[in-house]
């Protein structure tokens, strides 16, 4: 295993993952969905970092392709982390690097709008 900066491994996210699979072994999403058994726009959305493999999909991954399955769902976990929380995946791995257990500041969650029309009591 390569290492960085120091002898740690660097961290390696689902996206970075599945962007080096198909430029190593020359596999498309629709490939890789056919490979893995589900549909490819799972996939596409695994690639963008909307939605995170489980554990059984990511030791599937590295079955087929390679890699080190630990590693892989360090980068995936950190990705939900992120996700959830709405700390960015640098800090996230700078937190888990030194040792921190408490996050950054975190941007205020938005909620959706509601736009259902109100309903006004009629007089009769």
């Amino acid at each position: 295993m390569s290492t960085v900066r120091g002898g740690r491994p660097p961290l390696v996210t689902v996206p970075a993952y599945l962007a080096a699979v198909e430029n190593m072994h020359a596999v498309g999403p629709a490939d890789m969905a056919r490979a893995l058994r589900v549909n490819a726009s799972v996939v596409r959305r695994w690639r963008r970092g909307t939605l995170v493999p489980s554990w059984r999909r990511l030791k599937s991954m590295t079955s087929l392709w390679g890699g080190d399955p630990e590693l892989l769902a360090l980068g995936a976990a950190l990705q939900r982390f992120g996700r959830t929380t709405g700390v960015s995946l640098e800090d996230a791995v700078r937190m888990v690097r030194s040792g921190r257990r408490t996050a950054p500041e975190r941007r205020p969650r938005q909620s959706a709008r509601d736009r259902r029309q109100l309903t006004l009591p009629m007089g009769g």
